[in-house]
């Protein structure tokens, strides 16, 4: 199953680069919308039952919004990623968890369609506050149930 979750995480970040094309000339800076992304994934991780652990594939990382080049070289923008598993606690299921999360989060989170059909569970919310994107999906994380979660932030000038 994780092959499978891996899978649909990569067609979701490829999904999700295309709806981030923007430019980058005003609005935020990289670093806010990367502490935004890490922000919302943090916000996530507590709405998930007690024990729930969150181990990212490293740090969050930069993506070019487009492939435009501004005159000093540089690319237009770039938008942050923050791509990890969940460890869930021992007896606590994983479509459950997934399924009740946008209860769990509250106001300030907006259900959105997941863009892919999947035979596993996995939700795709968006923080209206700040447009970070979030997937999460039931995974298998060391051999138990888990999640694995995807979350992407608008475009941010890199300059």
């Amino acid at each position: 199953m994780r092959a499978r979750s891996g899978a649909a995480t990569m067609l979701l970040v490829t999904f999700l680069t295309g709806l981030t094309a923007c430019s980058a000339s005003s609005g935020p800076s990289y670093a806010e919308v990367r502490a935004q992304a890490e922000d919302a994934v943090a916000e996530i991780v507590a709405a998930l039952p007690d024990g729930a652990e969150f181990r990212p594939d490293g740090g969050s990382s930069a993506q070019v919004c487009d492939s435009e080049v501004s005159p000093r070289g540089r690319a237009a923008g770039e938008f942050a990623t923050v791509h990890g598993a969940v460890s869930l606690p021992e007896g606590v299921d994983a479509a459950t968890t997934v399924t009740e999360l946008p209860v769990a989060l509250g106001d300030g989170w907006a259900l959105e369609p997941a863009g892919v059909d999947l035979d596993i569970a996995t939700v795709r919310l968006s923080r209206a506050e700040t447009n970070v994107s979030v997937d999460i999906t039931e995974s298998t994380v060391e051999g138990r149930p888990g999640l694995d979660l995807l979350a992407v932030s608008e475009c941010g000038s890199s300059d």
